[in-house]
C-alpha cells in the first residue's frame, strides 16, 4: 500500500508556487509568535472574567493574524488562478486565429486560381477568335 501511495504521490502535479505557499503556513514544529496579554488586563479570578468581551478580543487578534498570513496565500492563490485562465484563453486565442487564416488562405487561393482560369480562358477565347495572334 505504501508503494502505490508514493506511485500515486510522483503522478501529482508539481507546482512551483507551492513552497511559497508553504512559506504562509506554520509547520508544527514552528513555534507561532502569539500576542500576550498584559497582566494588568486580565482578571483576577476566573469568575470576573469578561467572556464575550475576552471572545472579542481573541478573535481581533485571530483575524489580525490570519489577514497578515491569508494576503500572501490568496495572491498566490490568484496568480495560480489567473496563470490558468491566461494559459486557457492563450489556446483558445490561438485556435481561432488558426482557424480564420486557414479560412483567408483557402479563399484568397481560390479567387487566385479562379482569376488565373478566367484569364487563361479570355487569351483562349481571343486567341481562338484571332487565329494571326499566338498564344
Amino acid at each position: 500500500m505504501e508503494d502505490e501511495l508514493r506511485r500515486l504521490a510522483g503522478q501529482l502535479p508539481h507546482t512551483p508556487a507551492a513552497s511559497s505557499l508553504d512559506d504562509a503556513i506554520p509547520m508544527l514544529t514552528e513555534i507561532v509568535e502569539v500576542p500576550r496579554y498584559d497582566s494588568a488586563d486580565l482578571p483576577p479570578t476566573i469568575a470576573d472574567v469578561d467572556w464575550p468581551r475576552l471572545a472579542l478580543r481573541v478573535q481581533e487578534n485571530v483575524l489580525e493574524r490570519l489577514l497578515d498570513r491569508s494576503n500572501a496565500l490568496l495572491d498566490e492563490q490568484l496568480k495560480i488562478g489567473l496563470q490558468a485562465i491566461i494559459e486557457r484563453t492563450t489556446q483558445t486565442l490561438a485556435a481561432e486565429l488558426h482557424t480564420h487564416l486557414q479560412q483567408m488562405i483557402s479563399e484568397l487561393v481560390a479567387r487566385t486560381v479562379n482569376e488565373e482560369l478566367t484569364r487563361v480562358h479570355d487569351e483562349i477565347t481571343r486567341a481562338a477568335s484571332d487565329p494571326q495572334e499566338p498564344v
